[in-house]
């Protein structure tokens, strides 16, 4: 629905449904968890970072405790989170939030899963943000290495993230 042009609706739905997620099943229940986090990433894709990042903050301290700091849901939250915070224009905390999702992933699920490998291209996309163009680069070149031994159809995309951010790091006087 939000894809569609809906976004507003869409809200308001999602709003609803925590409500009675929250009252029927309670706020530490993994569905009330998943909603609020899917609210939170809505609000962040619509530019409202900052209630993105409180929602956010509140889900995160919540699955910490009832999930576990190694839980999927737990390390996705973490992700919102430092998507949120670079939207404020916060990069260095979205790295660094980032870079701690990463190692968890890492060590949980290994370097060539999936969501191992979508946390190291933001960790390139954050570097980059902050002006570190040549980290951002080798994170790159290691989620498109990582992704081609696996086969990850996301490879593809890696590349052309890459190409772009190089064209814009050149742009904005990087070397």
């Amino acid at each position: 629905m939000a894809y569609e042009g809906h976004s507003g609706e869409a809200e308001k739905l999602q709003c609803e449904t925590l409500e009675i997620q929250r009252r029927v099943l309670g706020t530490e229940h993994p569905d009330t968890l998943a909603s609020m986090g899917l609210l939170a990433y809505a609000f962040a894709g619509e530019g409202r970072y900052k209630e993105a990042e409180k929602l956010t903050r509140k889900t995160l301290e919540i699955q910490r405790r009832i999930l576990s700091p190694e839980h999927p849901d737990t390390l996705g939250s973490m992700d919102i989170l430092a998507y949120a915070l670079a939207g404020e224009g916060r990069y260095t905390e979205a790295e660094r939030l980032s870079r701690e999702a990463l190692e968890i992933q890492r060590r949980v699920f290994g370097p060539e899963h999936p969501d191992t490998l979508g946390s190291l291209e933001l960790d390139a996309i954050y570097a980059g943000m902050e002006g570190r163009y040549n980290d951002a680069e080798k994170l790159f070149r290691e989620a498109i290495q990582t992704a081609g031994k696996v086969s990850e159809p996301g490879v593809l995309g890696t590349w052309r993230r890459l190409v772009f951010f190089r064209l814009w790091s050149h742009r904005h006087g990087a070397p």
